[in-house]
């Protein structure tokens, strides 16, 4: 009896190690929960000032791509994950602009993340970057995000750039997009 008893007892952790184990594995392949946003505007951005009604706003759009399609042959078509990381360049060298808003949205126009909850002063030549990890896969290949800046009308607009990364076995993959600046009463989505 007692040789059996054991062999029941070993059976069982057995049995809980193998349900422990594909538990594991299981939540693994999941879709895993959204990141957190990343940024250094909490570093980067100085509390603003209210701005005056006639101060000048504007939108600038960034095409982003949290993934791109590969191998579109015989073989099928796969998704490759990317890693974008949206930078504000603010390229007057003696005045300071204010971003508003940074807001992330996905393939289908849907906010997904506001990078910043209130608006902050960036310095005369001075940068701030907002990442979307690769392994955020909401955005999809046709992601953007919306920059709202204001400042005096003299002030040079500012660089508003994304550079996406990512590997496909041992080849890297990166490349670049440049914002546009939207016209007069072009509000972005979810506002």
């Amino acid at each position: 009896m007692a040789a059996q008893s054991t062999h029941i007892r070993s059976s069982g952790t057995a049995v809980a190690a193998v349900v422990t184990l594909s538990g594991l594995l299981s939540a693994c392949a999941g879709t895993p929960p959204a990141p957190e946003a990343r940024s250094s505007a909490a570093v980067r951005l100085q509390p603003a000032a209210p701005l005056d009604a006639g101060t000048p706003r504007h939108r600038v759009y960034v095409p982003v791509y949290s993934s791109i399609y590969h191998g579109l042959g015989t073989r099928g078509s796969e998704q490759v994950d990317l890693t974008a990381t949206v930078s504000v360049r603010n390229l007057s060298p003696t005045t300071p602009i204010v971003l508003e808003a940074v807001r992330y949205h996905d393939s289908t126009g849907r906010r997904l993340r506001d990078y910043v909850e209130q608006p902050g002063m960036l310095a005369p030549l001075a940068s701030v970057e907002f990442v979307v990890d690769r392994i955020d896969r909401a955005g999809g290949p046709g992601a953007s995000f919306l920059v709202e800046w204001a400042g005096p009308a003299e002030v040079d607009a500012p660089l508003v750039e994304a550079v996406m990364l990512g590997t496909v076995g041992t080849t890297g993959i990166s490349f670049t997009s440049r914002g546009v600046t939207l016209g007069p009463g072009s509000g972005p989505p979810g506002r």
